[in-house]
């Protein structure tokens, strides 16, 4: 499996597994380049809480404000853990 890397310099290569979380040179113009990803188990955890949050706020909101909420929060939980997810 490899990690999708875009270099600075506009080229876009792929990174083996043992570079995520990493640094490596690009192929086309040989600057250094982060590899993004964790390779650490916790980082699989909290992936697994994040949706399980999700979930849970997909049905807290169902429960309080029927169907409309449920779907509105879930998507407001989305768009707030793929902004957590850019920072990390």
């Amino acid at each position: 499996m490899t990690q999708a890397v875009t270099c600075a310099c506009g080229h876009d290569f792929d990174a083996g597994d043992d570079l995520v979380g990493g640094i490596t040179n690009c192929p086309h113009c040989g600057k250094a380049v982060e590899v993004p990803g964790l390779r650490d188990p916790f980082w699989r955890a909290l992936q697994v809480a994040a949706a399980l949050a999700w979930v849970a706020a997909a049905v807290a909101g169902y429960l309080a404000w029927g169907a409309l909420g449920g779907v509105a929060t879930a998507a407001c939980a989305a768009a707030l853990l793929w902004l957590v997810s850019r920072a990390l």
